[in-house]
């Protein structure tokens, strides 16, 4: 993550002659690409009505040729779209893409000056994408996904438990994060000119601001970057495949964390119990697990709020500004029936809701976010107010940089909407035991039409279904865990 206090960059543009109006220009047109919500709309059309095979081979495109600073994103697509798909070795070679990017991302200095700088006169956008903290969470669980469906259960421990060592990363990341972005704010004036402490304690700032992301303080959260999908799976494993006798007990306390942050529900409760049961000697009984995936992750939207500019002229007291925010979408899937003969039918309960998990990250970033653009809006207000002023006696000239300068605004005035699209809006579990016919039977809640679903011969098996709208197609895949 950037460090957004970083050494004093001292970009003091009240200060600076008159920029030539070709530079306002050059400007505007590097930042004049359409954004990333535009770039995703076929590839979210084709995700929203099960169309797998094509939003895989959409993602997969548009990551070999996307730019390099969007390459990671487009690579997550693309693994997530390719394992929906069931196209398990595509989707390993994506995410392990993403992955590769992750990595050199990483070690690259935390601050470029020449970065940062395009970042403040341009948008955040040609800054690389560098993954979230769920992204990177969320590969690794994909990826041991994938590594089962394949019947490779050592490479899936492995990521499984490369899952569980980036949420304690990311909780390190956070403790920092706030406190850097306070000093940042603390120390805008003296380095770029613009005094972002002062201008977030606006009474109209700070009105549309709660307007804006007071709804996200509703949402219930887990404990800072856990995800119970990661560390559910994480259990299931040493549960079904034990490597050493502590493996039961390791389950067991994972089975415990999740039960803490999800609460309550007969299918944890039972799998906490089971967990507890072997570590004194008994034995895992034939059972069967349904993870289903349902609806999208929130995408990214701009939300204009004014703030205060501190120029000395009273005509430009305020400067409308594009900061991202998070659109939820209510179009999903509530819950699965699962049945078999013999047995009542059971309804998924949730697991990991990733609007949260998604949401939390979102808001701890928001002080961050919020300075950087409040220092790159003031920097480009002040821009055009020095033009303006070095130009006002020269009508001609006066028109044309006023001209220019609106394209300027107009076209750098965006907020990054860079986000993993191809995310569920929730994950959700049921199980229950195997069926001595093979045969499990879902349904959407509420639809009274099943489908038949052939599970292995396998005393312990997973079932895995995707439905990305209410009516869209399910995908649906099943591998042994034993």
């Amino acid at each position: 993550m950037l460090d957004v206090a970083g050494p004093a960059m001292n970009i003091n543009f009240l200060s600076l002659p008159l920029r030539r109006a070709g530079l306002l220009l050059a400007a505007a047109l590097l930042a004049g690409c359409a954004s990333y919500t535009d770039q995703t709309e076929q590839l979210r059309a084709a995700w929203a009505v099960g169309a797998y095979p094509q939003a895989a081979k959409i993602a997969a495109g548009a990551a070999q040729h996307s730019n390099r600073v969007d390459t990671v994103l487009w690579n997550l697509e693309a693994g997530a779209a390719a394992r929906a798909a069931g196209d398990f070795p595509g989707s390993l070679h994506a995410f392990s893409a993403a992955d590769g990017l992750f990595d050199y991302w990483d070690n690259q200095p935390d601050i470029s000056i020449t970065r940062e700088t395009a970042a403040l006169l341009v948008n955040p956008t040609v800054l690389p994408y560098r993954g979230y903290d769920y992204d990177r969470i969320m590969e690794s669980v994909y990826q041991a996904l994938n590594y089962l469906a394949l019947g490779q259960f050592d490479q899936a421990r492995v990521e499984l438990n490369r899952a569980l060592e980036r949420q304690q990363i990311a909780q390190a990341h956070n403790a920092a994060r706030a406190a850097a972005a306070q000093q940042a704010a603390a120390d805008s004036a003296a380095n770029t000119g613009y005094d972002a402490a002062r201008a977030q304690k606006d009474p109209r700032f700070k009105s549309q601001y709660q307007q804006t992301y007071g709804p996200l303080d509703s949402l219930k959260y887990y404990t800072d970057y856990a995800n119970p999908f990661a560390t559910y799976l994480r259990a299931l494993c040493l549960l079904a495949r034990p490597l050493s006798p502590t493996d039961a007990e390791s389950a067991r306390v994972d089975f415990a964390r999740v039960q803490a942050m999800i609460g309550h529900n007969d299918f944890i409760d039972a799998d906490l119990a089971l967990a507890t049961q072997i570590t004194s000697g008994a034995k895992l009984p034939p059972l069967t697990f349904v993870i289903y995936e349902t609806g999208t992750a929130p995408v990214r939207a701009e939300q204009r709020i004014d703030i205060p500019v501190f120029l000395a002229s009273p005509d430009v007291p305020y400067f409308g500004v594009a900061f991202p925010k998070l659109n939820f979408n209510s179009q999903f899937s509530p819950g699965l029936v699962v049945q078999t003969v013999g047995h009542p039918a059971l309804r998924t309960a949730l697991l990991c809701d990733m609007d949260a998990v998604v949401a939390q990250e979102f808001r701890n970033d928001l002080p961050e976010v919020v300075v950087k653009t409040l220092i790159s809006a003031g920097i480009k207000a002040a821009a055009e107010f020095a033009a303006h002023q070095g130009t006002k006696d020269h009508e001609n000239l006066d028109t044309i940089t006023q001209l220019f300068g609106l394209v300027y605004q107009y076209a750098t005035n965006r907020a990054d909407l860079r986000t993993w699209t191809t995310l569920p809006k929730q994950i959700q579990f049921a199980r229950l035991p195997a069926p001595a016919d093979h045969k499990l039977y879902l349904a959407r809640a509420g639809v009274t039409e099943s489908l038949e679903v052939d599970l292995p011969d396998s005393p312990v098996t997973m079932v895995l279904v995707q439905s990305t709208s209410p009516d869209g197609r399910l995908a649906i895949q099943t591998f042994s865990l034993r």
